[in-house]
């Protein structure tokens, strides 16, 4: 018999660094030994970094299965493999490559026996873990409470965001979700049958990927045998990273200490997703040797664009300072523009771009971004009013949000009694009623049109929630005029909305601005008619486009990391709307506040308009004059030039 003996890959591909990667990023490449920290800021070129780090390891002979390459997204990962693929002329297929959450399933798949799991376990998405957490209500008899109890999705939100930063959920309770500490033994308990629960199943959910992981490797034995494994790991976007994310990567690095991580402190902006800016600042700290690189050679945006960076970020005190240096030639400063209201604003944002258009940059190298989705409500209007087609990136529209649905649903009902699906949609927000009871409320309602009736049969915990939508049915049908009806809804759906969503605030001040909204109209027959058409829009391209990318973003800046427009619009840039209020205690969220700033600054190529509203409408207190931004005050006059707006109506 004949034996044949691999040998470690080496590839005879020739790559020119020198010809492709500039002199920072070069140092990077060859030097990374041991702890390394490469500093990337925005537009420098950290995949490509990457990517060639990856191939001149390979070359050198480090075989396929020794290297780890963990990514925020599969798509990224697989970006890079090909790109290096191309590189080397060669396959990498037996690298460790992806998510944190793919490369933990790998592990767990190998290891499972030794949590209790077989290898076979199954993997539940949020929605059927949401579904686990209701049967655990239903098993615990906290379906029964005479009181509305916190939802399955808050519930499993609080749970997830537990384990991402290491803490208890009555830390994150306290922390995040206060108006709902009197549950908290309940939710405590819930969330510690959910676990046994699963195990009893075999599966496991996608925070369970990460801190089994991080079980198995606080065994001495299984640590030695995979951070031996790994010769050299890689960490890309390590500035999202979180507490359970960095602990693995600790014990995984103990052996051979060659662990390079790229990331930009300046664009850390997640800490509501448990991501940790410390883990970054830190890092020298924790690893011992660490070599600092920085990579400040930026080839997306004008030196113009790049002076106001530079000027938001060095106001902040924590943190590896930076200078981002240009490649590109001399452009336009940003504009600061001031309009006298909302409407003025989305009314100059349409017609710019439109202008803009007409010159010859398409709508999708265009974006219009801001801090709150509640921020658009009036831009969105514009865009129809323009025929502007366009997209929300990475969220709903404004009329198509559930909380929007859900208040919707009861002015829908006054109108139009006929209509099912609104008054199941309604009813379904009051204690104790469900589908099921809403199909047999309905199907009485429909045939007597008494409602008192149709609540003869129920148990007594949906008779209350019956009273409770019956009392408030009466009171809005009594109206004529949307925001005394709307008013109303609110009174008792921001009960509904603090034990549904993770993110209330925010939802409550959209509702505010629907409100606020419908002040604009005689009664609710006309402000649901004109809704409808909002509600029809689909985004088709204006004067039947051909081209179905032309299509205009809109944006909350922390959908917007990560990607680039030839124009950017920062609206609503005024006190009390950005920074968010809630940062205004805290100098560490204040910070936060204002990378929030600079990434919404360094998505633009070449032209910036930052407008914030001089009066706006408010709910609690009607009209009130506004200031910009405190960061505005913080900048040099010279980095940007101001718009004056002539309304000629």
């Amino acid at each position: 018999m004949k034996t044949y003996k691999l040998k470690p890959f080496t590839s005879d591909a020739h790559i020119d660094y020198e010809q492709n990667l500039n002199t920072q990023q070069l140092r990077v490449v060859r030097d990374a030994e041991g702890p390394s920290l490469v500093l990337a800021g925005a537009g420098s070129g950290k995949t490509r970094v990457l990517i060639y780090r990856l191939a001149y390891l390979l070359a050198k002979g480090v075989p396929t299965e020794n290297i780890l390459l963990a990514t925020f997204t599969n798509r990224a990962a697989n970006e890079m493999i090909n790109r290096a693929e191309v590189l080397l002329k060669s396959s990498l297929k037996n690298l460790w490559s992806g998510t944190f959450h793919h490369i933990g399933n790998i592990t767990l798949r190998k290891e499972a026996e030794k949590l209790g799991f077989s290898a076979n376990f199954t993997i539940v998405d949020k929605e059927d873990a949401c579904d686990l957490l209701e049967d655990c209500l239903q098993d615990l008899g906290l379906y029964k409470r005479e009181k509305m109890f916190p939802k399955k999705n808050l519930i499993y939100n609080i749970y997830s965001l537990a384990a991402s930063s290491l803490q208890e959920p009555d830390e994150i309770i306290n922390r995040f979700h206060s108006h709902i500490e009197d549950y908290t033994p309940e939710v405590k308990k819930i969330i510690s049958y959910y676990k046994k629960k699963k195990k009893a199943a075999n599966v496991m959910d996608f925070s369970d990927l990460l801190t089994n992981w991080l079980y198995l490797l606080e065994d001495g034995a299984i640590c030695k045998k995979y951070s031996q494994n790994f010769s050299y790991i890689l960490v890309d976007e390590y500035q999202d990273t979180n507490k359970l994310q960095f602990e693995i990567i600790k014990l995984l690095s103990c052996h051979h200490k060659n662990i390079l991580v790229v990331g930009d402190d300046a664009q850390s902006i997640y800490s509501f997703r448990a991501a940790d800016i410390n883990n970054i600042l830190d890092f020298p700290k924790v690893f011992e040797g660490t070599q600092i690189f920085k990579l400040e050679i930026n080839y997306r945006s004008s030196p113009q664009i790049l002076n106001l960076a530079n000027e938001i970020i060095r106001h902040n005190l924590n943190q590896f300072p930076k200078t981002l240096e240009p490649k590109k030639d001399p452009q336009e400063l940003p504009y600061l523009v001031k309009t006298k209201d909302v409407y003025q604003q989305a009314q100059f944002i349409g017609q710019r771009i439109i202008e803009l258009n007409r010159e010859g940059i398409a709508l999708k190298n265009m974006a219009v971004l801001f801090r709150s989705r509640f921020q658009a409500l009036e831009l969105e209007m514009e865009m129809l009013k323009r025929n502007i087609p366009y997209i929300v990136r990475g969220g709903m529209r404004f009329f198509e949000q559930a909380h929007i649905k859900d208040v919707l649903s009861y002015l829908k009902i006054t109108i139009n009694s006929q209509d099912e699906l609104s008054f199941k949609r309604a009813i379904c927000i009051h204690k104790g009623i469900g589908r099921s009871f809403a199909y047999k409320i309905w199907d009485k309602y429909s045939k007597t049109r008494d409602l008192e009736s149709a609540a003869k049969t129920l148990p007594k915990r949906q008779r209350d929630g019956f009273k409770e939508f019956s009392a408030l049915f009466a009171k809005v049908q009594a109206t004529k005029n949307p925001v005394t009806a709307l008013n109303e809804i609110l009174k008792i759906y921001k009960e509904y909305c603090y034990l549904s969503f993770d993110n209330a605030d925010e939802r409550i001040q959209d509702l505010e601005e629907l409100i606020k909204m419908s002040s604009n109209y005689p009664d609710i027959k006309q402000f649901l008619l004109d809704l409808s058409t909002y509600e029809d829009f689909k985004g088709e391209s204006r004067a039947q486009a051909s081209d179905k990318e032309e299509i205009l973003v809109l944006s909350t800046i922390h959908q917007a990391k990560g990607l680039e427009w030839e124009v950017v619009f920062l609206i609503g840039f005024c006190d009390y709307e950005f920074p968010h209020p809630k940062s205004l205690g805290s100098e560490s969220a204040l910070e936060e506040e204002r990378r929030l700033f600079y990434v919404a600054v360094t998505r633009t190529k070449s032209l910036l308009h930052i407008t914030y509203p001089q009066t706006k409408y408010t709910y609690r207190n009607g009209a009130i004059i506004t200031r910009p931004s405190m960061f505005i005050n913080e900048l040099n006059k010279d980095v940007y030039d101001e718009i004056m707006i002539e309304d000629r109506y």
